[in-house]
């Protein structure tokens, strides 16, 4: 099981550089953030957050009680879930955006394809495939510093503006080493744990087009041409 992770970890550690070399990130790096980009991106954020709980509930309800362990914590982890896409709401509307304006913008192309394939990871795929979503997402705060650095800098957003993704920073420790256990305990075939690691890889390739997508809504509001 220690080879698999360090197999799993490698693989999300590459499939998050190919997201760093992506056009948002170049932005970032290179002009920063704006609230006009902040808004699209946690517009999207939204979108595919107010998902999760629900497309984590569809895997569980395909499991019984001879893979308890598992049924239980996805089960666990849909509710721990719900209610997360009103943190992004409460963030936004902490800088002058209403909760109808959130609810009223539309999912981009790329936010709509993420939402479908873990939908389809629910429905289609053994109900553990999910965890390997799970896993990169408990574990995601190294990998977006630079945005957290650059909502305080160039924003001045304070983290009772960022709940989303402060809250998110302090609960992920313990979050990570539950879904670690539970894929430890649940995916003991090579089938099994090469879902997992498919799914992390594919999910973080389309939370990057998400991204990039925010990125072209934004430079096609401003009129400007890709950086």
């Amino acid at each position: 099981m220690e080879e698999f992770f360090r197999r799993l970890e490698h693989q999300q550690n590459l499939a998050w550089g190919r997201v760093h070399e992506g056009a948002f990130w170049a932005h970032l790096r290179a002009r920063g953030l704006d609230r006009e980009l902040y808004v699209l991106l946690m517009q999207q954020v939204f979108h595919y957050t107010r998902h999760n709980s629900q497309n984590q509930a569809l895997a569980a309800t395909r499991l019984s009680s001879d893979r308890l362990r598992l049924m239980r914590y996805c089960l666990h982890h849909s509710l721990e879930e719900a209610g997360h896409d009103l943190m992004v709401v409460s963030d936004l509307k902490s800088i002058g955006e209403s909760a109808e304006s959130v609810a009223g913008s539309k999912p981009l192309v790329e936010t709509q394809a993420f939402v479908a394939y873990l939908y389809r990871v629910a429905a289609e795929q053994d109900p553990a495939a999910r965890l390997g979503y799970t896993h990169w997402a408990e574990g995601a705060s190294s990998h977006i510093a630079e945005l957290i650095t650059a909502m305080r800098r160039d924003l001045g957003l304070r983290d009772n503006q960022m709940t989303f993704f402060v809250s998110h920073a302090q609960l992920d420790a313990d979050h990570l080493a539950e879904v670690k256990q539970v894929i430890a305990d649940t995916c003991t075939t090579q089938a099994l744990q090469d879902a997992v690691v498919d799914v992390a890889v594919t999910s973080l390739a389309l939370t990057g087009h998400i991204m990039d997508g925010a990125l072209r809504a934004y430079q096609t509001v401003q009129g400007g041409a890709p950086a």
